[in-house]
């Protein structure tokens, strides 16, 4: 019963949240997000006989942590109660009458019997370790993260990382992924100091630890040794930390703050900010020098008057004195400069221009993914709107991203709005809804900061589809849409919103609108490998989430520039070392350089067949790239003498993928192989590798016999060096048929 109770607890909790946000009351969101649990219990009032079940009435129980209950006064629970109550009653819950508040209590210390001294109050949380929970998202842990490489922050300050990580953790408990090594201390000793084969920012990933996404205690016990005295002495360097840190983490209700003093320094550590204390974060800020000037008559209007224009929304369309010719014209709404009559705020007016189904739909989308959107700062907001009479009200923005595209050619410039799109996509692809047209004229500046606008043509998640067949095979831009857009355009995948904001960022740095299925990649540098790997035309060649594509973007961003090879050595390191996403990297590295001899010749043939083969049968475009480039070193790519020993050890390992491809039924990847496998063959002629592909040869049937007979027949050369099966009765007759038409070919 706990279990089920727990849940209802926590879907009323979230319906009653998502209600107050469309009423744009933040400050009851805010306080129900620091309700820790939501119960319900009987109560007797009015009490007559067991019988007279009537006269029983529920209470809502507010769970709430000691720092949070003044905030839970009286007028607050009034306040939130008759939603409550709508709610509870909705979920099965009827008769609600009132909010109860209860505090709730901590997690006990394991030790705490044994600990010399307790910290009194719950706020200090980065000194006694026992809150298990994780208020801090997985959002801004990553922010933080980010944040940290790009300013390229030594974490471990004046000390050697070991030493630092054993002020927070007991290292010799914790495992060593190196199998030389009984402990973690050793394994980090061996790759930090000795290989130095992991990157500098390996901690944050680094599952032991448990930082992106473990409890907040631990997070914030690390954050607060990075600014002890004994780990930093620049006190300019630790109030910037501080100001990142407390930036960031005041969205989640805590803040990093001095407990205690060391000759006269402060100790730090992290606290919950009481929810009537926490402070407004400011959304990050333009430059100033990227910012534009405002659209005529639209930039003058303050943030919150757009607030009183939320709060005044009635739905009704005199409210509102529209120009008399619109400033947009688009295939299904006009754009109209608009002034709210109440506040006479300016603001954009978007009225629907057809009175078909499909845009009126659109507008609904809009509409209903501003329920989860409204709050967010790069989501552009709706602040009042008549879905029956086809309109919404926006806040008027200062430029599009079109008009800034100038701008936008400075990289610092640019990866602000990129940051901006990857932050207010990954929360619709969370929820499972994507936007499917991101381009530069949806993209629009607002109080300085870049939002996404125009969802009407949103999917939302699956099995939420108003109308069966509704969705069009063609949606979205030509030029920046996904090619699978114009294919099964309900059947995409986030990787469709990655490859326009790929297309965005071409298109920024090229200053040239895409074409659809023509590639647009900007100059050499680390933007270019970003485009490539975004825009491939397979959607499971991109990265597969937002997630991994500002993985991509830090790593391109933040790493020095290297010579291939370099890059490749050290994932090949990792990758004998059991890194299984290492072996993924650095067949990425090779596909996107097939100029160079060294990566196919001598790191590529390193590679097992069960390393290469889950990743060239996942990713059928690449794969083909991969194996095609391969065919293209046969003659040293006319810059470099081939090695016999290069030529059988090309030869023996496309061998071993044509294997794993036959063995997997893999037919286009068998197909690609044998086929590269014979080019080598042809030209080189090692009895070495001949003496493995016979064998292989004479075992095969069925439909791999008739795919490698068929790439026998294309390359008569190399089917000649195995004329001694042309006469074998064991061997399948298709190949016996290849051998015996190459010889024949030979002697005509």
């Amino acid at each position: 019963m706990g279990s089920e109770y727990e849940q209802l607890g926590e879907r009323v909790l979230a319906q009653a949240a998502a209600l107050f946000s469309a009423r744009s009351d933040t400050g009851a969101v805010e306080l129900l997000r620091a309700v820790e649990r939501l119960e319900f219990v009987r109560t007797d009032d009015d009490f007559v006989t067991e019988s007279n079940w009537h006269d029983y009435f529920w209470a809502a129980v507010f769970y709430v942590d000691e720092v949070d209950v003044p905030s839970f006064d009286e007028d607050v629970l009034q306040h939130l109660l008759p939603l409550i109550v709508e709610v509870a009653d909705q979920n099965g819950q009827p008769s609600v009458d009132r909010i109860l508040l209860k505090r709730s209590l901590p997690d006990p210390v394991e030790n705490w019997r044994q600990a010399s001294e307790l910290k009194s109050g719950p706020a200090l949380l980065a000194q006694g370790g026992a809150d298990g929970r994780s208020r801090i998202t997985e959002v801004t842990r990553r922010r933080l993260f980010d944040a940290l490489r790009l300013q390229k922050v030594a974490w471990a300050g004046g000390l050697d990382e070991v030493g630092f990580l054993k002020r927070v953790f007991d290292l010799e408990r914790m495992e060593s992924y190196d199998p030389r090594y009984s402990t973690a201390e050793g394994d980090i000793y061996q790759h930090r100091f000795n290989n130095l084969d992991w990157d500098d920012d390996w901690v944050f990933t680094d599952q032991r630890f448990n930082l992106s996404q473990g409890p907040d205690v631990t997070l914030l016990r690390f954050l607060s040794e990075m600014l002890h005295p004994v780990v930093r002495t620049d006190e300019q360097e630790i109030q910037h930390l501080l100001e990142l840190f407390n930036t960031a983490l005041a969205r989640d209700g805590y803040t990093i703050a001095p407990t205690d003093t060391i000759s006269g320094y402060p100790v730090y550590g992290g606290r919950r900010i009481p929810v009537q204390a926490r402070p407004a974060t400011p959304a990050p800020v333009l430059p100033s020098a990227a910012l534009p000037q405002a659209r005529s008559g639209g930039g003058g209007d303050k943030p919150g008057r757009y607030d009183l224009v939320r709060a005044q929304a009635r739905g009704e369309r005199k409210d509102y004195r529209l120009d008399r010719l619109p400033m947009d014209e688009g295939g299904q709404a006009h754009v109209f400069r608009a002034v709210h009559k109440a506040t006479e705020t300016v603001v954009a007016f978007k009225r629907r221009s057809s009175q078909r189904e499909t845009p009126a739909a659109r507008m609904r989308r809009e509409i209903e993914i501003a329920q989860l959107l409204g709050q967010h700062p790069h989501y552009m907001p709706i602040l009042d709107a008549s879905p029956e009479d086809g309109w919404i009200v926006m806040p008027m923005a200062q430029a599009t991203a079109e008009e800034r595209q100038e701008d936008l050619k400075n990289p610092a410039h640019l990866r602000i709005l990129v940051d901006a799109l990857m932050d207010v996509l990954e929360l619709a692809h969370t929820h499972d809804w994507l936007h499917r047209d991101v381009k530069p004229s949806n993209i629009l500046l607002l109080n300085n900061r870049w939002t996404l606008a125009d969802w009407g043509i949103v999917r939302r998640p699956r099995g939420q589809t108003t109308q069966v067949g509704r969705t069009r095979f063609d949606l979205g831009t030509e030029g920046f849409a996904a090619p699978e857009l114009f294919v099964a355009a309900h059947d995409a995948t986030p990787a469709a919103d990655i490859y326009g904001i790929g297309r965005v960022i071409a298109w920024a740095l090229t200053g040239s609108f895409p074409q659809m299925n023509i590639q647009l990649v900007p100059d050499p540098g680390p933007w270019r490998s970003i485009v490539r790997a975004a825009t491939r035309p397979d959607p499971h060649d991109r990265p597969e989430s937002i997630q991994k594509l500002r993985e991509l973007i830090n790593r391109e961003l933040t790493e020095p520039a290297e010579p291939p090879t370099d890059r490749a050595n050290r994932l090949l390191e990792r990758t004998r070392a059991g890194d299984p996403g290492a072996v993924n990297t650095l067949l990425d590295l090779i596909a996107d350089h097939p100029e160079n001899y060294e990566l196919y010749l001598h790191t590529l043939t390193v590679l097992s067949a069960e390393q290469a083969g889950p990743w060239l049968s996942r990713s059928p475009s690449s794969s083909e790239r991969l194996l095609q480039a391969m065919a293209r070193h046969v003659d040293g790519g006319g810059r470099r003498r081939v090695q016999f020993a290069e030529a059988t050890r090309a030869a023996i390992w496309l061998h071993s993928i044509a294997g794993f491809a036959a063995a997997k039924d893999d037919w286009d990847l068998l197909d690609e192989a044998v086929r590269t496998m014979c080019t080598w063959d042809a030209a080189w002629d090692q009895w070495n590798a001949q003496d493995r592909i016979a064998p292989w040869l004479r075992s095969l049937s069925g439909q791999a016999a008739q795919l490698v007979a068929a790439a026998l027949r294309d390359h008569p050369n190399s089917a000649r060096h195995f004329s001694g099966l042309a006469q074998d009765g064991t061997v399948d007759r298709w190949i016996r048929q290849a051998i015996q038409s190459s010889s024949a070919s030979k002697a005509t």
